[in-house]
């Protein structure tokens, strides 16, 4: 059981890593507007096969915040649009740790969950918090044991890695979310793309709004 959903890390992490973090090949694929939140530019890339998506919007919040509210990723599942019944952090550093999440997906679609390493910290003016996936039958066997023992069924993304990029700026924090995911198990390459374009702007719109409510603007 553990083998079976031990996690299948894309050939070259730490070259999809810096090929999405390169500013060539992003193309824009819309801009759509979130209610009470405004204009979330959509661009997408190809990189080493796998489909990466960003999101971005500029507002006028604080970047020490946004970066606060990106490292609570146990506090995600309050206010995140997505069902995410599990998240915890399975190392305690405060800019260094291991966490997993689990969402929820409506049947017949299997539930999909994703163990990270996760760096927050500075680069110049720049806030910017990083998730890269790590393999987790070979480093949390108890915690993947659990994890399935409550959601039987559950499998684990074949990608995932990205950011969140809090650039201040004359205009406000430009507002930044990439990431490289293929859900893997039995949904098509090309149908998780659609559902991850479509649900990316609320993302961040989600994101956004949960800063505010805690500065108090909501």
């Amino acid at each position: 059981m553990l083998l079976a959903a031990a996690l299948a890390l894309a050939a070259d992490p730490v070259a999809l890593r810096r090929e999405m973090e390169a500013e060539a090949g992003w193309a824009l694929v819309e801009t759509k507007t979130v209610p009470d939140v405004g204009p979330v530019a959509v661009r997408h890339k190809q990189v080493l096969g796998e489909d990466c998506l960003e999101g971005s919007i500029t507002a006028p919040l604080d970047p020490d915040a946004l970066l606060t509210a990106a490292v609570d990723v146990e506090g995600q599942p309050k206010w995140s649009s997505w069902s995410l019944p599990a998240a915890q952090r399975l190392t305690t550093g405060a800019t260094s740790f291991d966490y997993y999440q689990l969402l929820d997906n409506p049947s017949p679609v299997a539930d999909r969950f994703w163990f990270v390493h996760a760096t927050a910290g500075t680069e110049g003016t720049a806030r910017i918090f990083r998730w890269d996936q790590i393999d987790a039958a070979a480093r949390y066997p108890a915690a993947l044991a659990e994890l399935q023992s409550r959601f039987p069924g559950a499998v684990s993304t074949r990608t995932n890695l990205g950011d969140w990029t809090f650039r201040p700026g004359a205009a406000g924090t430009l507002i930044r979310y990439r990431i490289c995911t293929d859900a893997g198990g039995n949904i098509p390459r090309w149908v998780g793309e659609i559902a991850a374009r479509s649900t990316l702007p609320a993302n961040v719109g989600d994101f956004v709004k949960e800063v505010r409510r805690r500065a108090g603007a909501l």
